[in-house]
């Protein structure tokens, strides 16, 4: 790639989740994968904040678990905090849960229906986190009768396998439309 890559800020978030989310499927390393998930998940909040506050799905689960938005994201940013910064505590240690990217990068998808249609990548982690988290799968009701049709209920289903069906959704899809 020659010269500079114009881009918007949400250009360069959908970027950085796309990668994300093959890396997340790929098991790829799950630090680098949730400080670029962490990244994309900070700037989409900002634009929705900015341009959607209505539709804004990081209230809309502050308002469900009611917590405030500093108790959210305390609780949303901890390992990125960690992953970014060393100033006040070059010492400290970190247990990192990679589960907890799934739950940053479904939220921040949430949040890009904002802006129009989702990439692939970005509705395959949709369908795939509901598959893998939601406490009902109804297949009478929609999304949830098209999660049941793409991936069926991983609910039940060891990480590893779960992030192997979403590798070969992904590829699917993504020859289909190739």
């Amino acid at each position: 790639m020659d010269g500079p890559i114009h881009l918007s800020k949400l250009d360069a978030a959908r970027r950085q989740l796309k990668v994300a989310i093959r890396l997340l499927f790929d098991e790829d390393d799950p630090v680098a994968v949730h400080t670029l998930v962490g990244a994309a998940s900070v700037i989409i909040t900002d634009l929705v904040e900015k341009l959607h506050p209505d539709n804004s799905w990081d209230k809309f689960a502050q308002e469900a678990n009611k917590i405030s938005a500093s108790e959210y994201f305390q609780v949303m940013r901890k390992p990125q905090n960690f992953l970014k910064h060393a100033r006040d505590d070059h010492a400290a240690t970190f247990d990192f849960d990679p589960k907890d990217t799934e739950s940053v990068a479904f939220w921040a998808v949430m949040n890009l229906c904002n802006f129009g249609t989702l990439s692939m990548e970005e509705s395959v982690l949709q369908l795939w986190y509901l598959a893998c988290h939601a406490l009902t799968l109804d297949p009478k009701v929609e999304p949830y009768n098209r999660v049941l049709e793409v991936f069926g209920d991983l609910r039940q289903t060891p990480r590893v396998a779960r992030l192997a069906i979403a590798r070969r959704v992904l590829a699917e899809q993504l020859a289909d439309v190739g």
